[in-house]
């Protein structure tokens, strides 16, 4: 290389690196670090909007003692269907890992939520706050569920609940937290049989207004869950436009938000190509948290692979199938699912102790390239 252009190369990268698009993730509105806030009823009612990539999701976890778990995605969405489109997707994963599944279509004319309450319905079907939680019902005797979600800790959102991708500040996503670490009662119904539901849960709620392939590659979360502590995490890896990967990670007690991070590193090891999807996948993830009043570390053993499989091949010709395929075939290649299973003994440093805490850890890893 010429000497010159060499030298012109060298005083550029600063400038390059600076003109990375910057990520404002979950700050409050002077642009100061997120602390968590109580939800209000306005947080969790919907936020519609007239944009094509309006998304709003609630997602629900359910994980039973006897070795059941349940997921439940309430979707509403503008992407490749009519505006407002609602949906329902679950599925329940029995101890043999047998995956049922079932989507629910409906018009928008469907969807009926109430403005003083949090209590949404699709026809049958709801979703509600209680005086200690909420209540889930979808679904039927062939393949349902009926939850009592009981919190333990406070819903909750940090900061204004924004990451801003970029500095137009056009690409949003929202999220936050209804259900932190709730206890879940209730029933599975499989092939009109009740299966009772004693154990513990999750729920989130998120709105984006912006094509998931602008911010995420990969998608690494994880939900640690002991005796005593609750250890949530959700890290994207970023596009090299942006200056680094970001992420949010929620530490709490059996009463209360203890810390929450902004500053989360994952690190993939032991990564090999697996042969069914072609992705390259790591065989333990390391997670390390920089949080206002702790630093966690957790170590997965991801090899414990519980489901995988091609999100293409997962949907169907429903409404929002449809919508998400249009998303996926559009704009992302290829997106596969990986989901283990597995105990996890975390290392927690607080009020300048440090203690070792063991328990279950679901970590899921998406792949969106």
């Amino acid at each position: 290389m010429n000497k010159k252009i060499a030298l012109v190369v060298l005083a550029l990268l600063p400038l390059l690196a600076f003109a990375a698009e910057p990520v404002r993730i979950l700050r409050e509105p002077d642009g100061s670090v997120g602390k968590p806030h109580p939800l209000t009823l306005k947080d969790q009612l919907l936020h519609p909007s007239e944009d094509f990539f309006y998304n709003e999701n609630y997602f629900l976890i359910a994980i039973t003692d006897g070795g059941h778990y349940g997921y439940v995605n309430i979707l509403i969405s503008n992407t490749g269907a009519t505006p407002g489109t609602p949906a329902i997707s679950f599925t329940i994963v029995t101890p043999d890992h047998k995956r049922l599944v079932k989507d629910i279509d409906f018009a928008p004319a469907d969807l009926k939520m109430a403005r003083d309450k949090f209590d949404l319905r699709l026809q049958g079907n709801y979703f509600r706050q209680t005086a200690v939680g909420y209540d889930l019902k979808i679904g039927d005797q062939t393949l349902g569920m009926e939850l009592s979600y009981k919190n333990l800790v406070p819903g909750l959102r940090v900061g204004d609940g924004r990451a801003v991708f970029g500095a137009a500040g056009k690409d949003v996503m929202y999220i936050n937290y209804p259900g932190p670490r709730p206890e879940v009662t209730g029933k599975f119904y499989i092939n009109g049989k009740a299966v009772p539901v004693t154990g513990w849960g999750y729920i989130d709620h998120s709105v984006t207004t912006t094509n998931p392939a602008s911010f995420e590659e990969t998608w690494h979360n994880i939900k640690f869950h002991s005796d005593t502590h609750t250890l949530l995490v959700s890290s994207f890896g970023a596009p090299d436009k942006f200056a680094g990967d970001f992420g949010v990670a929620i530490v709490t007690d059996n009463e209360k938000v203890i810390c929450v991070g902004t500053d989360v590193k994952v690190t993939e090891e032991q990564v090999k190509k697996d042969a069914e999807s072609g992705k390259m996948y790591p065989g333990r993830v390391r997670y390390d948290i920089r949080g206002d009043a702790c630093t966690v570390r957790a170590v997965m053993d991801s090899s414990r692979v519980t489901e995988k499989f091609d999100v293409l091949a997962k949907l169907d010709q429903k409404a929002w199938g449809r919508a998400a395929k249009f998303v996926i075939n559009t704009f992302i290649a290829q997106p596969w699912y990986f989901r283990s299973v597995g105990p996890v003994e975390i290392e927690l440093t607080a009020g300048g102790q440090t203690q070792k805490i063991k328990g279950t850890a679901f970590n899921e890893i998406i792949f969106t390239q």
